[in-house]
Order: C-alpha cells, then sequence, then structure tokens
C-alpha cells in the first residue's frame, strides 16, 4: 500500500496523514482490501457509470407498489427518505454515515431530515468528492468527510445519535467488528439502520447458485456478503449488543430498480465486453450480475438500537 492509495488530510490534499493512514491500515485494518475496492470503484468506466448513471449514488433504489419501474432516480431518493424515516431522529442529530461514498445520502439526509451527518470512507477519492459536492450543495454546514476504515473509528465513545450503513457492509472484512465499532460510538439510546442486500444461507443454495454467486462476490469485493446470511445478520447485531427493532424484508421493494437497470444495461454491457475485461465496467457488471443472482439474494433494511 502507499499513502496515495489511501487517504488524505483534512483540507482534501494527500500529505503526512496519508502516511500515517497507510500505517493504520497495515497495522490495526490489516484485511482490508483497498487494491479490490480501488478496483471497484475507482476505474474511469465504473467513476463514470456512478457519476452519469447513478448521479454520483452508490445504492439500488426503493419503488411503491404501482410505480413506473423506470424512474431510478426517484426510486433513489425514496429508499434515503426510508432510511431517514427509520432513523426517526429529530433536526439537529448527529449521524454517523459509515461507508460515505460520494456524501449523496449524507447530503439528502441533511437536507431531507436536518441532521448532522458525518461521513467516513476508505477511499480518497470519494472523501474529496464528497466535500466538494457539499460545497457545491452549500452543505458543508451540516456534512463533514473524512478518511476513516469504520472497523476502527477514530470518534469517542457515545458520539453520535444514530449511524447507517447504506449497502456497505458487505464491503465489511470483519462485519462483527464493524458492528460492535458502531454500537460503541453511539449513545445509549443511539440508532442504527442498516440497508442492503444479504445473501440465502449457503447449505440452502443449490451448487449452481453458488457457482455463480461466488465469483460475483469476490469480483465487487464483497467480503462482508461472505460472512453473514438472511439468518445470521440478526445474531451479528445482537451479538454487537443492539437491540432488533425491526428486520423488514425490501425485496419487493428493490427489485423493480434491478428490473429497469438489467433492461437498460444488459446490451450495452454485451457489447463493451466484446472490446475489453467486464473490470473496466465494473459499476455495469453489477447491475447486470446482481440481476442473474437474484434469486439468492435478499434486500433487508434493518433497524436496531443501543440500549
Amino acid at each position: 500500500m502507499t499513502a496515495a492509495a489511501v487517504g488524505d488530510d483534512d483540507s482534501g490534499h494527500n500529505g503526512s496523514s496519508g502516511l500515517r493512514n497507510t500505517w493504520r491500515v497495515q497495522m490495526v485494518s490489516g484485511e482490508l482490501d483497498l487494491t479490490g475496492l480501488r478496483r471497484v470503484y475507482g476505474r474511469p468506466g465504473s467513476r463514470l457509470f456512478y457519476r452519469a448513471v447513478c448521479r454520483n449514488a452508490r445504492h439500488w433504489g426503493w419503488t411503491e407498489p404501482g410505480q413506473s419501474k423506470w424512474r431510478c432516480w426517484r426510486a433513489q431518493r425514496q429508499l434515503e427518505g426510508v432510511l431517514g424515516r427509520k432513523l426517526a431522529l429529530p433536526a439537529g442529530s448527529r449521524v454517523l454515515d459509515a461507508g460515505c461514498g460520494s456524501g449523496v445520502v449524507a447530503r439528502e439526509l441533511a437536507k431531507r431530515f436536518g441532521v448532522r451527518v458525518t461521513g467516513v470512507d476508505v477511499l480518497d477519492f470519494h472523501v474529496r468528492e464528497a466535500r466538494r459536492l457539499s460545497v457545491r450543495a452549500a452543505l458543508e454546514d451540516r456534512t463533514t468527510f473524512s478518511w476513516g476504515d469504520y472497523h476502527d473509528l477514530e470518534f469517542a465513545d457515545g458520539s453520535f445519535d444514530g449511524a447507517y450503513s447504506m449497502e456497505t457492509l458487505v464491503h465489511a472484512y470483519d462485519p462483527a467488528r464493524a458492528l460492535a465499532e458502531f454500537h460503541r460510538v453511539l449513545r445509549p439510546g443511539g440508532r442504527l439502520v442498516i440497508l442492503g442486500p444479504v445473501g440465502a444461507p449457503r447449505e440452502e443454495m443449490s451448487p449452481e447458485g453458488r457457482a455463480v454467486l461466488g465469483p460475483y462476490l469476490d469480483a465487487m469485493s464483497f467480503p462482508g456478503a461472505k460472512r453473514y446470511d438472511t439468518r445470521s445478520l440478526n445474531d451479528l447485531l445482537i451479538g454487537a449488543g443492539f437491540r432488533i427493532e425491526e428486520a423488514l424484508d425490501a425485496t419487493a421493494r428493490y427489485r423493480p430498480t434491478s428490473d429497469a437497470l438489467y433492461a437498460y444495461f444488459r446490451a450495452p454491457y454485451a457489447l463493451l465486453r466484446l472490446f475489453g475485461p467486464a473490470e473496466r465496467w465494473l459499476g455495469m457488471r453489477s447491475v447486470v450480475e446482481m440481476y442473474q443472482i437474484r434469486d439468492y439474494v435478499s434486500w433487508y433494511v434493518h433497524t436496531a438500537v443501543k440500549p
């Protein structure tokens, strides 16, 4: 690892703090696969996909019954609304965004729900982009972004009223440790919302299903998705000290986005594959291959409270 591959200082420029962050990753978070994450989110094709197609968001969408599946941007905003309502926090509350990406969710929560969001991400270009976009939106007073590994957060105990992972726990190399950190930095009564895909227990999957799912998880750098499933994620939350308020199977709300994006990008992805490896277009690969493994994946919204 190098400093340039890891972190940036508070001004958004790589520097001595990058060197400290490199050491920190090597000594504290040795299993963090920065190379894989940069492959997924940092290649030009992936960055173009997320910027042009997803308007800088890195998450899927929520479609209500009767709504058109083709309104994908609306579905993304609706999912952010679901998150805000599940957090159920008053304006001014301090909220942790664990794996903030370019800060789309943080800004939406700040605007719509009046909370103050601190985002952490292990990719330096995500942090810089999040800061830049928050300045452009005049939300830098309510959103803060810094380099950080959510397995080992540099915040005091009880620093936050709420925390969330918007489809990022799948990237955790040690989900139990990450959840324990979320628990530590929440105040008593603090709320946690985990949104994202959860695979079926492997023993319940066919050999064909496991053969499809395994390479996909490896390509997308989803080690967390290998370490929990629809049955065990509840146990991990309880083991971290949380009381589960709700474990909502929201697959029916997520599926229309999967259907629409697959229809949009199945043919372009097949065409691009003729001119180079799939690794150049991992954002598009995620769309196409997520659809292909849809029978083995559910989408959940877990809401939990620190007693």
